[in-house]
């Protein structure tokens, strides 16, 4: 099969070493425009497959250090045509660039940048991964998990000893950011960048909680959970989606929804709102950044044991009883057991396999099963209300 898919995409060699007529063919407007290059740059690729095809010689093994720049996008040389050149070279080191056949001219920036990198022998870096909501929590426990897997973390907190204590113990950098401030947001990304690079893999993490009926939320309450919740993720994704595809390089991005985000609530409805708005948006993402290598993944914990539950907000109750309500709440958690890391490892496995909704814990992946066999199942199961609320 694969001799196959490589004749499939292989057999315009043959035809360019018919004399005259590619020369012909390339004075067609229609097929420069199809391919994308001048007539000149066509005539140029004939002389340097009729120099090196079929000549029956046998290459040697190349002594001098080589670049490959694999085009991800290249409709004709896919990586197996690359892979044949392993044998006859001592040392080979590709680089990936989500460009296609005519990267020189379409890319050259991200073209430039990679062979000077190769000349100057800048070692490859290690993966960079950005997290917001770091200082505690799921966040916490992926940016553990990813700097055990070997990646380079940045931390980034509200609270900013929270990241830098996670930034002290993954060996990383720490940032204190308020991701509703969208100014605040960009400037902190230029910064990464400028410091440490275009990051790889970036979790939109932060978020709050509001729970209570509609009808008791006040609109502070609903501004709250909105400018973290949706906003802080879109200005998040805004800010380093951007550097992704300016990069050219592919990279992942992870929203964390939530179960609630297809399991509506009546004890959570400004709360599940926000997070079926980001699983949305991360839907929309995963189609719209797919051209550019840039997988996307919304991550949809149940009930999980995070501070999270420690600074809840209740509407329509005052601060005593608000408190009871999060001390029942964060025992009924931690009697569950489910941490954290437990997600971590999630998001680890969804950002290598590309996945796009990823449900976590029993009751997430059996609420989305039942949403999409039975939505009115699920409605009757909302309306009995629940004394918990989930992550």
């Amino acid at each position: 099969m694969r001799v196959v898919n490589l004749l499939r995409t292989s057999w315009y060699i043959a035809g360019f070493m018919v004399p005259v007529v590619p020369e012909l063919v390339w004075r067609s407007r229609k097929v420069r425009g199809r391919l994308g290059a001048q007539h000149r740059e066509l005539v140029n690729g004939l002389g340097f497959y009729r120099a090196n095809v079929g000549r029956g010689r046998s290459p040697g093994v190349v002594g001098v250090r080589v670049l490959q720049i694999a085009l991800r996008r290249d409709p004709f040389v896919k990586e197996a045509h690359l892979d044949a050149a392993k044998p006859f070279v001592a040392d080979l080191t590709r680089r990936s660039l989500q460009a296609s056949h005519w990267a020189p001219r379409t890319h050259p920036e991200a073209v430039a940048r990679m062979i000077a990198e190769f000349v100057d022998g800048t070692p490859p870096r290690r993966e960079l991964v950005v997290i917001t909501g770091a200082g505690s929590g799921i966040g916490r426990a992926t940016a553990l998990a990813f700097a055990v897997d070997g990646a380079e973390v940045v931390a980034v907190d509200v609270d900013g000893a929270a990241a830098r204590r996670t930034a002290r113990e993954v060996r990383g950098h720490g940032y204190e950011l308020d991701v509703a401030d969208g100014a605040a947001t960009r400037a902190l990304a230029e910064r990464i960048k400028a410091e440490h690079g275009v990051p790889d893999v970036v979790m939109a993490n932060a978020g709050v909680v509001v729970a209570g009926p509609f009808m008791a939320t006040s609109d502070d309450d609903w501004r709250r959970v909105v400018d973290v919740n949706l906003w802080g993720v879109v200005h998040t994704l805004r800010a380093f989606a951007a550097q992704q595809v300016e990069r050219g390089e592919g990279g992942h991005l992870v929203v964390t929804a939530s179960m609630a985000s297809y399991f509506p609530s009546k004890a959570l409805p400004a709360y599940s709102t926000t997070k079926a708005a980001v699983l949305m948006l991360a839907e929309c993402l995963a189609e719209e950044l797919s051209p550019e290598g840039i997988g996307v993944t919304a991550i949809c914990p149940g009930v999980v044991h995070t501070d999270i539950t420690r600074s809840a907000t209740f509407a329509g109750v005052d601060g005593a009883a608000e408190q009871e309500k999060r001390d029942a709440v964060t025992k009924t958690y931690q009697r569950r057991g489910y941490g954290p890391e437990r997600v971590a490892t999630a998001v680890l496995r969804a950002v290598r396999q590309n996945r796009v909704v990823v449900p976590v814990t029993p009751e997430s992946r059996i609420a989305r099963f039942v949403g999409r066999v039975s939505p009115k199942a699920v409605r009757v199961l909302g309306r009995l209300g629940s004394p918990t609320w989930r992550q």
